[in-house]
């Protein structure tokens, strides 16, 4: 069974942080669609955890570990877990900095290269922007154009 999008990082992180900005559209996302209905891409777990427990982070972002893996746990209990293989992951790696890309936008690449290689159509994020430049051939969303969709 194929999940019909993949949510990025940053719509787990608005998910679970109630006083982010884009947390009302995030969490009825998640609410109004039933289990396995969207993927995560493994790392983007690990990247969520990481934005929310960051001590350098300006607040509400430095969650305790515990609370912060019970709210990811939450979700991953109510998502398609997807991922690249070892081979695939570092392979995107090498051919990012053969490019002279740098940066964070290569956890986006991650991310589009998991909903692709997973025949995931679909990304929902809050970076609309980069992530219909790095995937033009994907549909790529925010979660309220999503939801407002038939």
């Amino acid at each position: 069974m194929t999940a019909e999008a993949l949510l990025d990082s940053n719509v787990l992180v608005a998910a679970i942080e109630e006083d982010h900005e884009h947390h009302q559209p995030s969490q009825a996302l998640l609410n109004d669609h039933p289990d396995n209905f969207f993927a995560v891409a493994a790392h983007s777990f690990a990247e969520t955890y990481v934005v929310l427990t960051n001590p350098a982070m300006r607040a509400p972002y430095r969650w305790p570990a515990k609370e912060t893996w019970n709210a990811i746990e939450e979700i991953a209990g109510v998502t398609r877990l997807v991922g690249l293989s070892h081979g695939a992951s570092l392979e995107i790696v090498r051919a990012f900095a053969a490019d002279g890309k740098v940066g964070p936008l290569l956890y986006d690449r991650l991310i589009g290269e998991a909903a692709a290689r997973n025949s995931i159509a679909r990304i929902i994020t809050w970076n609309v922007r980069h992530m219909r430049r790095l995937f033009p051939d994907l549909i790529v969303t925010d979660p309220a154009s999503f939801a407002a969709q038939p």
